[in-house]
């Protein structure tokens, strides 16, 4: 039997949900705020990307 199939990963580090732990944040789950944290300065640093070339 699988256990966990249904289970979701932190995108930042890949550690699995733990019932009643972590944090949820765009519409995803974190085990920690440093993770949350790391996801939202890679999101904006993405965000400001997409803006416009800075490679011109």
């Amino acid at each position: 039997m699988v256990f966990g199939l249904f289970k979701r990963k932190d995108p930042v580090c890949g550690m699995k949900e733990e019932k009643g732990k972590g944090l949820e944040k765009h519409e995803k789950w974190f085990c920690s705020q440093d993770c949350m944290s790391k996801f939202d300065q890679a999101l904006k640093k993405s965000q400001k990307h997409r803006g416009g070339s800075c490679c011109h």
